[in-house]
């Protein structure tokens, strides 16, 4: 089964997945680079979720393989994220993550998951020190919440990240300016839900 090879993907990333279907080998890499993850080897985590983005590449993904490299994406994405010791190859696995997971969260998600996306995608582009990239990213997450008529809670963080990219680019009246409408969101979040945004 697609469980069982998932496991032996984990113990030996040579383990032959021609017995799958495309899709399934999609989701299997996918699902063991979360598996791998899970036991702190970033390296063969991001070898296998490129093996997935690059079998994705040659069979057009559906909707199961479609949120398997969403979810992976963007789990992996956010642990390199709090790694501090991170190093260059492992911040550009990042950064193809956090990618990977917005595209298919577009394709196999709903609004919500893709304003996470564009919010997560921000915040790994602030960690590869790109902070113009990140504006544009934190905006696209603003708009989403605009257009959807977001609860404050989905519009906190977005202006919140967008204030740490406008700071981080060195434009201290945007940051002033975002920081403004991010405390201002902050103020209108239920008490149960602050904890996430302190």
């Amino acid at each position: 089964t697609a469980a069982r090879i998932a496991a032996e993907v984990m113990e030996d990333p040579e383990v032959a997945l021609d017995v799958l279907a495309p899709q399934d080998r999609i989701s299997v890499l996918a699902n063991a680079s979360g598996a791998i993850l899970g036991q702190s080897d970033f390296g063969r985590a991001i070898v296998a979720y490129d093996q997935a983005l690059t079998l994705a590449i040659k069979h057009r993904p559906e909707a199961r393989a479609q949120r398997s490299l969403a979810v992976a994406g963007n789990n992996l994405a956010s642990s390199l994220e709090e790694k501090t010791d991170r190093s260059a190859s492992e911040t550009e696995g990042m950064l193809r993550a956090a990618e990977a997971a917005l595209v298919y969260w577009a394709q196999a998600g709903t609004w919500l998951e893709v304003e996470r996306a564009e919010y997560r995608l921000t915040r790994s582009l602030l960690q590869a020190g790109q902070a113009g990239a990140a504006i544009e990213h934190a905006r696209q997450c603003i708009a989403i919440c605009a257009a959807k008529d977001a609860a404050a809670f989905e519009r906190f963080f977005g202006e919140a990240v967008l204030a740490i990219a406008q700071r981080g680019a060195g434009d201290q009246a945007g940051f002033a300016t975002s920081r403004e409408r991010a405390l201002a969101l902050f103020a209108q979040v239920p008490d149960d839900e602050q904890q996430w945004c302190a």
